[in-house]
């Protein structure tokens, strides 16, 4: 079932036990996961996937294989998760909606948002939103770029009506923000106030804090945006840094953040080292952009990198004394709450 190099392994069954499984609230809400079957993205390219080292990580997971995932990685943990299509432009998004729509309906995911594009009417995401019972909607830069970190705006792929629409529903908008420059990047910052003021009442998650994958990032965008710092959601799906975290729950309310993992494009085991503005994902899996720069002795020591994420979260919980009050609002309590869960 599922990836052949997903492996959980002794290491990982101390690490989980000792270090995770008795800080962890006892139910686990996962905001961000990717859910779809072979068939909606047999379509894209071989070369959109070699482009893009998360694609090659894994690019499908079907409900029944992420019930694998979880329950293998979180036992003694009700685990459950908010489950959207993985957004590549070339990939059958139609196809995975509904799919998302029936996992719903048999209650394989505990909800599910739409992938929308700038191209679908207002009319229609409404219908769809309505008759499939989906609790938000997921647009993507991809939609209209096919490439992460496109030079392109928000309302290139959302448009004015979706966002007045997902208003007007109280719908939850999943925002992978646009441009190399991340969250601080001046135009992403105004278009984020121009949302602000144009739609007050919206439900807006930045995912993976905003790309900001740093401290650097971050506490650029924590100082450009102001008091609107305070406005969004954020998820955490993809972020490892310590210092991110720290820096998000001495700034923003823990009410504010959102636990998520981004799966399944962390299967593996692994870690990540930062520079200044960049990262360097390190995993003892053989993908095509493995380097295997600190060598197989110490891979063999790597633990999941989930594992790696979730520790991080909880020693800065730790940290900074805000108990298990906090973790259960981050790990589940804040999503729920959101999406009415």
């Amino acid at each position: 079932m599922g990836y052949d190099y997903f492996e959980k392994t002794a290491l990982d069954k101390a690490f989980y036990g000792e270090r995770l499984l008795p800080r962890l609230p006892r139910a686990v809400f996962d905001v961000h996961t990717h859910v779809n079957l072979w068939e909606h993205v047999k379509n894209v390219p071989k070369e959109r996937i070699m482009d893009d080292w998360a694609f090659q990580c894994g690019y499908v997971m079907s409900a029944q294989d992420a019930r694998y995932y979880f329950d293998t990685m979180f036992p003694g943990i009700k685990y459950e998760i908010n489950a959207f299509a993985f957004p590549i432009r070339e990939a059958d998004i139609e196809a995975s909606n509904e799919y998302i729509a029936q996992c719903i309906r048999t209650q394989a995911v505990r909800s599910g948002f739409m992938c929308i594009k700038p191209e679908y009417s207002v009319e229609y995401v409404e219908e769809m939103l309505e008759k499939h019972n989906f609790s938000g909607v997921k647009p993507y830069p991809d939609m209209v770029s096919g490439k992460k970190g496109a030079e392109v705006g928000i309302f290139d792929f959302m448009t004015r009506g979706q966002f007045a629409l997902a208003e007007k529903l109280g719908m939850l908008v999943m925002m992978h923000l646009p441009r190399a420059g991340r969250m601080p990047d001046d135009r992403n910052v105004a278009e984020l106030k121009e949302i602000r003021n144009e739609f007050p009442k919206i439900k807006l998650c930045i995912a993976h804090f905003g790309r900001c994958f740093t401290p650097y990032h971050f506490s650029q965008a924590i100082e450009k945006m102001g008091e609107d710092i305070h406005w969004p959601y954020f998820d955490t799906a993809a972020v490892l840094n310590p210092e991110v975290y720290e820096l998000a729950l001495t700034t923003l309310s823990p009410e504010r953040i959102l636990f998520g993992t981004d799966e399944p494009i962390f299967l593996w085991h692994g870690k990540r080292t930062w520079t200044k503005t960049g990262y360097q994902n390190l995993a003892r899996e053989d993908f095509a952009w493995n380097t295997h720069s600190e060598g197989r002795k110490t891979e063999a020591g790597y633990t999941f990198y989930v594992y790696e994420q979730v520790n991080n979260i909880l020693d800065t919980i730790d940290k900074l004394g805000l108990g298990a009050e906090v973790a259960g609002q981050i790990f589940g309590g804040n999503a729920k709450e959101l999406l009415g869960k």
